[in-house]
């Protein structure tokens, strides 16, 4: 994509998304993962809104099977679309589906200068964890597959619906929660923390590189959306979803 139609195309993604509208934008012609990062982040700049941590998309087999992807991708979340109490959803076009997920609230700067990335010190470094809903969606009439489409548009995105504290949870149990989801109260999916690389807390950890490969760094009070735990899941107008996250509690929403 040539150097003078990044903005352009920012400027348009930030539009499609401020008005839940789809757009033509070719995002097949991006070149490169430098460039999708690039535009994704004149796109955030076009939005407006404060940008409040980081969404993952992709970090289980079955989400990047769903997806397309050959990685994990990432992209910034403005405070917009942190939603947290919210039992009813509207879903825009070009809705893909939701992802069970784990969101964390950084305590401090991640990583210190010199510090280690690993899960203990990750652990260190995160406040809390809750459950979430995260929903995806596309900016583009056409679909588009692979890297460096979705992100280029944010990601894909959309909104993470975040569930309530749980106190006295101990992250060294988390990767053997398992979770259930249900649609009108039948199970339809089911997975477990692990599917999230291992251990939800290895998504902050791979974030934290990619961050750091790039001279940034987690900040506090930094959200992160690990990613799924199942495959993704299509979402219709009038559904009740309901998320069983075992000792970290329930989440559920009605789409409409």
């Amino acid at each position: 994509m040539y150097f003078e139609l990044k903005d352009a195309t920012a400027d348009i993604l930030a539009k499609s998304r401020r008005h839940g509208e789809l757009c033509d934008l070719p995002l097949d012609l991006i070149s490169s993962e430098a460039e999708a990062y690039e535009i994704q982040a004149a796109a955030q700049d076009a939005l407006g809104f404060e940008r409040k941590g980081y969404a993952i998309v992709g970090s289980s087999d079955g989400a990047r099977q769903t997806l397309g992807l050959t990685k994990p991708v990432f992209s910034q979340v403005p405070g917009s679309s942190l939603l947290s109490n919210t039992r009813e959803f509207r879903l825009p076009d070009g809705a893909i589906g939701v992802q069970c997920e784990f969101v964390f609230t950084t305590l401090r700067t991640y990583p210190d200068d010199g510090e280690e990335i690993d899960l203990a010190s990750v652990a260190d470094a995160v406040l809390t964890c809750r459950p979430a809903i995260g929903i995806l969606g596309r900016r583009t009439r056409r679909l588009f597959g692979g890297d460096k489409a979705a992100i280029a548009d944010y990601g894909l995105h959309v909104a993470t619906l975040c569930g309530d504290h749980m106190k006295d949870f101990a992250l060294s149990e988390l990767a053997d929660i398992e979770v259930t989801t249900f649609l009108f109260k039948e199970t339809v999916l089911m997975g477990k923390a692990s599917s999230v690389m291992g251990n939800p807390l290895s998504a902050v950890a791979w974030l934290a590189r990619e961050l750091q490969a790039k001279g940034r760094c987690l900040e506090p009070n930094d959200v992160v959306a690990t990613g799924s735990c199942t495959t993704i899941l299509q979402v219709l107008p009038r559904q009740h979803l309901a998320i069983d996250f075992g000792p970290l509690g329930q989440i559920e929403c009605i789409f409409n």
